[in-house]
């Protein structure tokens, strides 16, 4: 990859602790907020403490707290975001949008015109939630192709809007790693040869070429003295084993299941109903809330819809379930956690309370609990590739001393160095602070902004798009 490997050389590096979990929705909140997943209140693409049990999805609206959007747009800057996950609806900000729906609509950008606009000069630019892995592993045409629309779509939005600040971000890399690592990876448990001249043995190499390509065009697009920052949320690498957290529980007697159908139909959702198997939540005391939230939950009498667990037995329903994880074992024997941790512990902050109540912290990453309620309780990782907590930075600038860190940043550092570096200022209330590359520092914190002063509201309860998406990316193979 010459074009980021001239960008390392040039720029200050260093690996990226993210969130934990590992995951898009809190990663990006964390990165655009300056703040740990306490403080924005976005877990997971859906909420977490949804006392329906429903498949409720966050977007920008759930943000408890202001952004460097607002920062900016305050400070007279114009943006332009493409593609950034959470950012959906699009919001009332100076320049343009085009944002990361998952939701099924046509109405994803701003100003309203701004797709056709680009569909007459040439470029098609779907939505992230269009252009996701199906199933099909012919998908990895379509992937480069994707890569090739949003760098077109950037290249022309960059010169005929041009803006003070461009994020984009390409989530390609990411589902390329996630259903192609066991073709590319010999040791990989499900390794197989790839078909003869499907090319998918060489998938992630052609998926991280054309990245290349595209950040070298928009690099020779802006020149050596613009700034640039290549980050991404998380790593990748081998995915071996799927962990069916709700058959641990229920061998546990810590949740109970029905015959599909015979649980309460009160619009749950849909992982927690098998093809034989529903969730009887009414004598439920410990659930998986969401899948990839690395996170379960109380069944919490007054909080969910049919909760059993009183307060006063609270702390030991979640010492009986942690006790639970942490003896868990890989079939291999190594243990999969190294520790169960209340949810206070690790977000701290206002929205703690959007939370699940304990975190799943892996030591082996190789390992993905799922929310499954039939078959074994192990079974081969659906995705062979899957996240991991340290992910990548780059940030060039005349004034930023060039080098690779000796440790890691955090994710939500980045934003106030890059504020640092241009001179803008950010609240004195955020948990990030400037990485110390930036040569000429201008900034000043800001004092809060009013936004940071107002709780935002629990997230209102599924809707029939929630439930849609949900079903879509369940066909999909996310859920």
């Amino acid at each position: 990859m010459p074009n980021l490997a001239a960008l390392l050389g040039a720029g200050a590096s260093a690996p990226v602790d993210t969130t934990w979990p590992a995951h898009t929705a809190p990663g990006w909140s964390s990165f655009v907020t300056g703040r740990r997943p306490g403080g924005h209140g976005v877990y997971q693409f859906f909420d977490t403490q949804d006392p329906g049990y429903g498949a409720h999805i966050m977007g920008s609206s759930d943000l408890g707290c202001s952004s460097a959007w607002d920062w900016l747009a305050a400070q007279g800057w114009s943006l332009g975001l493409v593609n950034v996950p959470m950012s959906h609806p699009p919001r009332d900000l100076p320049g343009y949008q085009i944002t990361w729906p998952l939701q099924q609509t046509i109405r994803y950008c701003r100003p309203a015109g701004l797709l056709a606009e680009l569909a007459r000069n040439g470029v098609h630019f779907q939505s992230d939630l269009a252009t996701m892995f199906r199933g099909d592993l012919g998908y990895l045409d379509e992937a480069v192709a994707n890569v090739e629309a949003r760098v077109r779509s950037l290249e022309y939005l960059m010169t005929a809007h041009p803006t003070d600040l461009v994020m984009a971000v390409l989530t390609e890399a990411d589902r390329v790693c996630h259903h192609y690592w066991h073709f590319w990876d010999p040791g990989h448990p499900q390794h197989a040869p790839a078909p003869e001249g499907s090319g998918w043995d060489e998938a992630i190499e052609r998926i991280y070429g054309a990245l290349d390509d595209g950040v070298g065009r928009l690099l020779e697009m802006v020149g050596d003295e613009t700034s640039v920052v290549v980050a991404s949320d998380h790593g990748l690498g081998v995915g071996r084993y799927g962990v069916a957290v709700h058959r641990l529980l229920e061998d546990a007697g810590l949740l109970t299941t029905v015959p599909a159908g015979g649980a309460r139909d009160g619009g749950q959702a849909s992982w927690f109903t098998g093809q034989e198997r529903s969730v009887d939540f009414g004598r439920t005391r410990v659930y998986m809330p969401v899948p990839g939230s690395y996170g379960l939950n109380v069944n919490l009498a007054g909080r969910q819809r049919d909760g059993v667990v009183a307060e006063r037995d609270r702390a030991a329903v979640l010492a009986e379930a942690a006790a639970l994880l942490e003896d868990l074992r890989t079939p291999g024997r190594s243990p999969v956690f190294s520790a169960v941790v209340p949810r206070d512990v690790v977000y701290p902050g206002v929205h703690v309370g959007r939370a699940p109540d304990l975190l799943l912290v892996p030591r082996d990453e190789s390992v993905l609990p799922v929310t499954d309620l039939e078959g074994p309780v192990w079974r081969p990782s659906w995705q062979t590739g899957l996240h991991r907590y340290q992910g990548m930075w780059i940030h060039r600038s005349p004034r930023v001393t060039p080098g690779r860190l000796a440790g890691p940043v955090r994710i939500v550092d980045l934003l106030p160095t890059l504020l640092a570096e241009l001179g803008a200022s950010w609240p004195d209330s955020i948990d990030g602070h400037p990485v110390p590359v930036v040569r000429e520092r201008q900034a000043r914190p800001l004092g809060p902004l009013a936004e940071d002063e107002v709780v935002a509201p629990a997230p209102a309860g599924p809707t029939e798009e929630d439930l849609y998406t949900s079903q879509r990316l369940r066909e999909m193979g996310y859920l």
